[in-house]
């Protein structure tokens, strides 16, 4: 059989589009390395947040520490400026900026900092946001790599089918317009390697040659571009490629020998272990089924599901779940799926995607088309129906940030109660209570799952770290309470010594 017949009764058969990844900013770099840390796998993935929560409380726990020491100090300023604040409430009870304004002064004259009051709550703005940009490119990023990690699969699959040839190429020189110029004996020269392992072979339209079990086949077509096929010589060597001679790049376009396929079997382990078989009985039956088909079209599906069975078996074997969330880049919603259709994928992947060997990225629509998407996903229905999760976490997290908030704004009660006439300072820290959890819910509604286990780790360590510095600052602060009050009622002088503040209260006894 000669190569235009071959060619014939082939069928074009592309490969899904692998080698490629989103770039990752040093936030996402800084996750990803302590997430792949842990390890991958069901759970897997889940520790690994936690134990980035972990690593991030760990980094900003000094700070924290700083903070509620430094919060504590203010508070007795405040405590002691109490008389005052209540004066000037009165005073100016009608009249909020001269109010405002007597407040500063008399804040600065004690040495009170509003800013010192804030700066937790803009700190814990400032983590929320890296924590959220680091999880947000890394979700997208892993989100992606599954992807790729199941086209990989699908495509060894029946690559096994194929050959893996050499790319030999025409070094003749080009003109102007990148056109192939024929040497001075008006020949194409093909070659292959370098030195000893040097092949080289003279173009002639329609000859071929063997090297490795390997069939390498010339042919020209009627605009007199110049081609290349490449086919293994076994029975079971259904899939070849052709390529264009004429770019110096090769691009491979696979073909499905169709009477390989029809005169042979192929035997293959679907998702579940369970062997399949393709062979001339099962595509005459697929024909029978549904006239519309070919023998072409029908062998095409048959590869494309055995690429699909592979694919699925390899996200089964290595699944993105945690607990009951099935895929943790997803939210722990009813509504989403552990694989999503095509919009919702391509809607969840916002970042440029970078193609192995290229330095220009491009979008995920580019990348993968909806046909290959498909291709891929066509053997995980119960996936793509099955609930990805049933807010659980998102109810955690709500709920654990809602009694964060709660405790916090207990600790800072009278540091807020005087910071305003009407007392709208507390107002404002009941709203915020309720108005964080609220941000945090909607980002847990519209992102991965991630970022609500990160929520309720950080929510969880946060009380327990609020609970214990209180424990221990009370302890603290009430020994220095107690002296400034005892300092007061005794009028000592806490500059002097002991034996001199004695002399002094002797002295006023008499």
């Amino acid at each position: 059989m000669n190569i235009f017949s071959l060619l014939a009764e082939s069928v074009d058969f592309p490969m899904l589009t692998q080698g490629f990844q989103i770039g990752l900013d040093w936030l996402g770099q800084f996750a990803k390395i302590i997430i792949e840390s842990v390890g991958s796998g069901p759970n897997m993935i889940g520790l690994g947040v936690i134990v980035f929560t972990l690593v991030l409380k760990a980094i900003t726990l000094p700070f924290d520490i700083y903070q509620r020491v430094k919060m504590r100090k203010q508070t007795l300023i405040m405590r002691n400026m109490q008389d005052d604040l209540e004066k000037l409430q009165k005073q100016y009870a009608n009249d909020k900026n001269q109010y405002s304004q007597k407040m500063m002064e008399l804040y600065k004259k004690n040495g009170y900092s509003m800013f010192g009051a804030c700066l937790p709550m803009i700190v814990s703005l400032v983590i929320l946001i890296v924590a959220f940009q680091g999880f947000n490119a890394y979700s997208q990023y892993a989100n992606l790599s599954t992807y790729e990690k199941m086209a990989s699969a699908y495509n060894s699959a029946i690559l096994e089918y194929g050959v893996d040839g050499c790319d030999y190429q025409i070094v003749n020189s080009r003109d102007e317009q990148g056109k192939l110029q024929p040497d001075e004996n008006g020949n194409y020269v093909l070659v292959w390697g370098e030195n000893e392992n040097k092949d080289e072979h003279t173009w002639q339209n329609g000859a071929s040659w063997e090297r490795e079990n390997i069939v390498y086949s010339m042919y020209e077509e009627e605009n007199g571009d110049k081609f290349l096929s490449v086919k293994g010589k076994g029975e079971d060597k259904f899939l070849f490629y052709i390529y264009s001679l004429e770019t110096t790049d090769v691009s491979r376009q696979y073909q499905l020998d169709v009477d390989r396929i029809y005169a042979g079997t192929v035997t293959y382990n679907d998702k579940t272990g369970a062997e399949q078989t393709i062979n001339a009985a099962k595509i005459d039956a697929m024909i029978a089924e549904n006239v519309d088909l070919t023998r072409q079209t029908a062998c095409r599906r048959l590869i494309s599901d055995m690429g699909a069975h592979a694919a699925a078996k390899a996200y089964a074997e290595n699944p993105p779940s945690f607990l009951w969330i099935r895929n943790i880049y997803n939210p722990d919603v009813s509504y989403s799926h552990p694989i999503q259709d095509y919009n919702s994928f391509v809607g969840s992947i916002r970042s440029g995607v970078t193609l192995e060997g290229q330095t220009n990225s491009v979008s995920v629509k580019e990348a993968v088309s909806e046909t290959f998407y498909n291709n891929i996903t066509s053997q995980m229905q119960q996936e793509k129906e099955a609930p990805n999760g049933y807010f659980i976490m998102i109810v955690i997290s709500i709920g654990l940030m809602v009694l964060s908030q709660f405790i916090t704004m207990k600790s800072q009660k009278e540091s807020n109660k005087y910071q305003t006439v009407d007392g709208s300072g507390a107002k404002t820290q009941k709203i915020m209570m309720i108005m964080m959890p609220l941000i945090y819910a909607i980002f847990a509604f519209m992102y991965s799952a991630m970022f609500s286990i990160y929520m309720s780790m950080s929510s969880f360590i946060g009380i327990l770290v609020t609970l214990l510095a209180n424990l221990i600052l009370d302890r603290v602060f009430r020994k220095k309470e107690a002296e400034a009050i005892k300092q007061k009622y005794t009028r000592t002088v806490p500059w002097k010594t002991k034996e001199e503040n004695k002399k002094d209260k002797k002295n006023k006894k008499r």
